[in-house]
C-alpha cells in the first residue's frame, strides 16, 4: 500500500489515497522514522494525507510546510473523564481501574496535553519509561490500553484525525526482542498433564479436569454451580454453562458478574465429566458453587495457588528414587542450641531460631530438600517442564490440544474459549496456528487428488459409451 524510497540523504514514504490520481509522499531522516510514517498510512489504509502523517509524527515534514495548526482540542484528562462517563458496560472495578491507571501514570504524562497533539512518538516514549518503572510487560500493556482506549474514541468521532498509540510498534504482553524473563505461556502435553494430575489430592482433580477439558478461566470456573450443569439429552451431549465469572468491584471486592468480554456460552462436556461434577453437588441447592471451600465459600485463587497448586507442582516433580538434596547435614554427636546458630535461615533469610531436629544441623522446617525443590533424574512418569506451570497454563494446554487436531477450526476454538474476536485469538495464539496453515496444503492436495479421481472415472465411462455406440 506504501512503498519506501531511499534518496541520497533521505528516505521517502510514496503511497495513493484511493480514489485521488496522484501521489502523497512524506521525507524522513532516517529508516526508522520512514518505517513508522508507512505504519500510519498503512493503518488508515491509505486514507490519509502527507499532512496528516507529518502532524501525528509530531514533526513538520523536511520538505513539506508544517501542518496547518489543529482545532481547539480538549486536554486528554477532559476527554478521558467524558468518555468514561460514557461507558455504559463498564463495572464498577474496570472504572476504578481506569481512574487508578490514569491517576498514577498517565495524567502526569498526558493530563494536560491536547488529544490532538499527542504524537505516536511521545506515546513510544512514555511505554518505554513504564518498563523502567512498573516493569511487567503485561502490566505495560494494562496502561497502554487505558491510553489507547478513549484515544480510539476520538479518532472514530472525527475529533482527531488518528490515535496516535496506532503509529507505534509497540505489541501486547512483549519487547520487541521479547526477552523479558517473565512467565511465559507453558503448554502441557496430554502426558504431561496426567503427570501432573497424579501430584494433586483426588478432591482436587476434577478442577483440573474441568479446566484442561473446556479451557475456562478461573475466575470463570470458581464461579459454576449446580444450576449450570445441563444434562445429556437424546443424541445431544452434557453442558456446563458458562453465564458468569468473579469480578473485583471498587476497592477489590469481589462479586459475581459477567464472564470476560460478555462472552456467554454452553460448552458440550464429555459425559464422564458431567458424572463427576454432579457428584459434588449432588442433593445440593441449585447455587452451590461446584468447587468450594469446606465451608462452601467460593475459592480464592491465591490460597489454592500457594496450598493446593505450588506443593502438588512439587510432588509430580519429585522422584521417590531420586530425590532432591537435604538441607543440612547429619551429626554423630546431638548439638545444642538453635537453627540460627547452624546457618538456618527462614524463606525471608533472616536466622531462624526454631529449635533443632536431633541428630542435624537444622530445624524440621529447614532440615531436608527445599520446599520447591524437585528432582532432575529424568525418570519415566516424572512430570518435566522447563518453567513450572500456572493454573492459567491449564487454560493454554487445552487451547494447544484443540489448534494441534484439524477437525477444530480457529473459530471453534475462539468461541470455546470465549474471546470476543477471532482477533484475540489469533494474536495470544498465534504461535500455534502455523500448523494448521501448514495443513492447508494437504486439504487442498487431497481435493485435487479426489477430483482427479473423479475426472478420470468420468473420463473412462465416457469412453466406454462412446464404444457401445460405434
Amino acid at each position: 500500500m506504501a512503498s519506501i524510497e531511499h534518496r541520497a540523504s533521505s528516505v521517502r514514504v510514496v503511497w495513493r489515497i484511493p480514489g485521488n490520481p496522484g501521489k502523497e509522499y512524506t521525507t524522513w531522516p532516517t529508516e526508522d522514522y520512514a518505517e513508522q510514517a508507512r505504519a500510519i498510512v498503512e493503518g488508515h489504509r491509505g486514507h490519509i494525507t502527507a499532512e496528516r502523517v507529518y502532524a501525528d509524527m509530531g514533526m513538520p515534514g523536511f520538505d513539506e510546510p508544517p501542518a496547518p495548526a489543529g482545532p481547539s482540542w480538549p486536554t486528554f484528562r477532559e476527554w478521558a473523564e467524558k468518555w468514561l462517563a460514557s461507558k455504559t458496560r463498564l463495572g464498577p472495578g474496570a472504572r476504578d481501574r481506569y481512574e487508578q491507571q490514569w491517576r498514577d501514570h498517565i495524567f502526569p504524562e498526558f493530563g494536560d496535553t491536547p488529544i490532538g497533539e499527542i504524537t505516536s512518538i511521545a506515546v513510544g516514549t512514555w511505554v518505554n519509561h513504564m518498563r523502567t518503572v512498573v516493569g511487567s510487560e503485561k502490566t505495560v500493556t494494562r496502561y497502554y490500553s487505558a491510553l489507547f482506549s478513549p484515544l480510539k474514541a476520538a479518532a472514530d468521532q472525527g475529533i482527531i484525525p488518528v490515535n496516535p498509540c496506532r503509529g507505534t510498534d509497540f505489541k501486547r504482553d512483549q519487547r520487541a526482542d521479547d526477552d523479558t524473563g517473565e512467565h511465559a505461556a507453558v503448554y502441557l502435553t496430554p502426558e504431561q498433564f496426567e503427570q501432573l494430575r497424579l501430584g494433586f489430592d483426588e478432591r482436587w482433580r476434577a478442577l483440573l479436569d474441568t479446566l484442561i477439558e473446556t479451557g475456562v478461566r478461573w475466575g470463570e470456573v470458581t464461579a459454576l454451580a449446580k444450576m449450570h450443569l445441563v444434562a445429556p439429552g437424546k443424541g445431544k451431549p452434557a453442558r456446563v454453562r458458562v453465564w458468569r465469572a468473579w469480578k473485583r468491584g471498587k476497592g477489590g471486592e469481589r462479586y459475581l458478574g459477567t464472564t470476560k468480554g460478555r462472552q456467554k456460552r454452553s460448552l458440550p462436556i464429555g459425559r464422564d465429566l458431567y458424572k463427576v461434577l454432579l457428584a459434588l453437588v449432588d442433593d445440593q441447592p441449585d447455587d452451590t458453587f461446584i468447587f468450594r471451600r469446606a465451608d462452601g465459600r467460593e475459592l480464592d485463587y491465591s490460597d489454592m495457588y500457594n496450598d493446593v497448586w505450588a506443593p502438588s507442582l512439587t510432588r509430580a516433580r519429585r522422584c521417590e528414587q531420586h530425590p532432591p538434596p537435604n538441607r543440612g547435614s547429619l551429626l554423630e554427636a546431638a548439638p545444642s542450641g538453635r537453627c540460627r546458630d547452624y546457618g538456618g535461615t527462614t524463606d525471608h533469610g533472616k536466622p531462624c531460631g526454631a529449635r533443632l531436629v536431633r541428630g542435624t544441623d537444622r530445624c524440621a522446617s529447614h532440615f531436608g530438600p527445599a520446599r520447591d525443590a524437585v528432582s532432575t533424574c529424568g525418570c519415566p512418569g516424572l512430570l518435566v517442564v522447563d518453567q513450572p506451570p500456572s493454573w492459567h497454563d491449564l487454560r493454554h494446554s487445552c487451547a494447544m490440544w484443540m489448534f494441534s487436531d484439524r477437525r477444530m477450526t480457529p473459530l471453534m476454538v475462539s468461541r470455546r474459549l470465549g474471546h470476543a474476536t477471532l482477533a484475540i485469538t489469533s494474536d495470544i495464539y498465534g504461535d500455534l496456528m502455523p500448523d494448521l496453515e501448514e495443513s492447508v496444503v494437504d486439504v487442498i492436495a487431497d481435493a485435487r487428488k479426489a477430483g482427479r479421481r473423479k475426472a478420470k472415472g468420468a473420463a473412462k465411462k465416457a469412453q466406454r459409451g462412446g464404444r457401445s455406440q460405434s
